[in-house]
């Protein structure tokens, strides 16, 4: 009998591991296999370049994103059940009206039940009575209660700000950037209060004269009482659009976060994982190049935290997840040479001369990252260099403490990237410390970050500073930078919130790179 009963828990033990095998090859054949893209695609018309070229970049991205694609030119026709076996539908400008009635049903299902995903551009939300058919009122409730009412037929450039920096969608995405020559529809209502704005188009900065406004003008978003997850974007008119980074950077960002399937929630602990199913996302070469500036001739106490602040970042490169150059001048460093930085650190030191300062300027001018320390942004009235001011959105030098010590420094947000990690508030080391006028906090493309507490004042002991705003960490939202203030002497690097501060501040410049995250590469 006990033997009978010891083969009976043998048997079960065996189809156990039997059920767990072929669990396991089934799951491997699904991780195998691309994942389902239903294209609908608009042909001809005004509509023709873009279309064609967003064609012709997805079929580019297929690998990258392991996309199977089915495009369709007409929703008249698929059948019921059609939908279902697909994991995304990316309507590429095709219209939310000339669809079968089984398609119609089967998308309502596919949204509302969290079938799949949706990816939407310009032409999906002409919502209204079109060439016979009546409005389809299930998609203009999907897409925030709206009813299309007119667009600029013109076509002209315009400004856009995005409003949800935390979102999978505009991450790595410039604050502002410019759409050309795009239609900008407009709607009997906002879709703000039925959906969740991304981003926005500032009217102000429409390239023609127009009275074709709405006021509040959302020109990205998601539903997010949907099931599915979904992304609207209003643009999408010209084939040069395939030649904007950041709407590039957009449309990668809302590929990637649609195909997120429920792997990326670990099946028993909850731990995040990666699309390869692993905890960490592990480097398979170097993801970024940094040049590091510094002046080797300029005050000792400038020197001795810029030699510290070498090792820090030379650190920081173990492993060669990352490229570290070192320059004691921008001499040789045109910007043909310059754009294959992802960021300038420039410790205490800053451009010479004309021709350093141009390819400088164009550098940031057209994407790039910078990190800048201490005298890197001293200015005064000598300076000459009007530019300086703009990128760093404040006025010249005006007073310092003297001599270094200790500051109590406040965070103003930790909402930002850079500070959600920090203490409210804590001890920075010694120091000297500059105060600009006028203050950074007036321009308003500018967020501080740390600033000296007024608990401070009067602060110093032979140069004392009474009072006045005093930020000493910002970042101008116009360019990809951070400016710190910190810089002075040999202990810049012995506390590890500080640290935290500098790492904080290094990663998040490099993440915004208009030419993709590299850290989630």
């Amino acid at each position: 009998m006990k033997r009978r009963i010891g083969w009976r828990w043998l048997a079960a033990i065996v189809l156990c591991l039997l059920a767990a095998l072929s669990e396991a090859k089934v799951a491997a054949r699904r991780a195998a296999e691309p994942r389902k893209v239903l294209v609908l695609a608009e042909r001809g018309g005004l509509h023709e370049g873009f279309t064609a070229a967003g064609l012709e970049w997805l079929e580019r991205q297929k690998e990258r994103f392991h996309m199977e694609l089915t495009v369709l030119n007409s929703a008249k026709d698929i059948g019921k059940g059609e939908l279902m076996k697909y994991q995304l539908v990316l309507q590429l400008n095709y219209p939310p009206y000339a669809w079968s009635s089984a398609a119609q049903k089967d998308m309502q299902r596919y949204i509302d039940k969290g079938v799949g995903s949706y990816i939407g551009f310009h032409h999906a939300s002409l919502l209204g009575e079109f060439d016979g058919y009546p409005m389809w009122d299930w998609f203009s409730e999907f897409l925030g209660k709206i009813r299309y009412q007119n667009y600029i037929a013109d076509r002209c450039d315009a400004t856009v700000q995005l409003e949800d920096l935390q979102h999978p969608v505009t991450q790595g995405v410039p604050r502002t950037f410019t759409i050309q020559e795009d239609e900008w529809y407009t709607y009997d209502v906002s879709p703000r209060r039925n959906a969740h704005v991304l981003a926005n188009v500032d009217e102000s900065t429409y390239s023609i004269p127009t009275d074709i406004k709405m006021g509040d003008h959302p020109v990205v978003w998601s539903n997010q009482k949907k099931k599915a997850r979904n992304v609207y974007f209003q643009f999408g008119h010209s084939r040069s659009l395939f030649q904007n980074r950041a709407f590039i950077r957009l449309f990668e960002n809302a590929i990637q976060w649609t195909l997120e399937d429920d792997g990326q929630q670990a099946k028993d602990d909850g731990q995040q994982v990666g699309q390869e199913g692993y905890p960490a996302n592990y480097a398979r070469a170097p993801r970024f190049r940094a040049l590091v500036h510094y002046e080797p001739h300029a005050e000792e106490a400038h020197v001795q935290f810029d030699k510290q602040a070498i090792e820090f970042f030379r650190k920081l490169t173990y492993g060669e997840g990352w490229l570290m150059d070192v320059t004691t001048s921008l001499a040789d460093y045109p910007y043909e040479r310059l754009k294959d930085y992802s960021i300038i650190i420039s410790l205490n030191a800053m451009p010479g001369g004309k021709a350093q300062r141009d390819a400088f300027e164009q550098y940031i001018e057209n994407g790039g990252g910078w990190m800048g320390f201490h005298a890197s942004a001293y200015n005064d009235k000598g300076t000459n260099w009007p530019w300086l001011n703009e990128f760093l959105g404040c006025g010249t030098f005006y007073c310092n403490n003297w001599p270094p010590q200790p500051a109590l420094v406040q965070c103003d947000t930790q909402q930002h990237p850079v500070t959600n990690s920090l203490p409210q508030s804590f001890v920075a080391p010694a120091s000297e410390f500059y105060q600009w006028n006028p203050s950074p906090r007036k321009n308003p493309d500018v967020d501080v970050l740390l600033s000296i507490s007024q608990k401070m004042y009067p602060f110093g002991l032979k140069d004392v500073v009474r009072w006045g705003d005093f930020p000493i960490v910002w970042t101008n939202r116009k360019y990809r930078m951070i400016y710190l203030n910190m810089g002075h002497g040999d202990e810049g690097f012995i506390d590890a919130t500080q640290n935290l501060l500098f790492v904080n501040a290094f990663r998040w410049v490099v993440s915004r790179d208009p030419k993709g995250n590299p850290f989630e590469k």
